[in-house]
């Protein structure tokens, strides 16, 4: 029998050691763009605009938002 879903291909069971390792990287991923985003925010604010400095802190925050909700539907998959 296939460990594949009949029509979505998603496997059916989910290594728990991966999911694990890929939750963890996600969350130190998290926290290198949102130290990065900070500081290149920061320089822009000051060199460029205000208006710079903020449009670049809310991208920062998407995409951390984006990194974690992708963590949570790892660890959702586990159960």
């Amino acid at each position: 029998m296939s460990p594949y879903g009949a029509f979505t291909g998603v496997p059916d069971e989910v290594d728990e050691g991966q999911t694990r390792r890929w939750s963890s990287l996600l969350v130190k991923a998290v926290f290198v763009v949102l130290a990065l985003g900070v500081v290149l925010s920061a320089i822009l604010w000051a060199v460029a605009s205000a208006d710079a400095g903020a449009l670049t802190l809310a991208a920062v925050f998407a995409v951390c938002t984006g990194l974690l909700v992708l963590r949570q539907a790892l660890l959702a998959e586990r159960r």
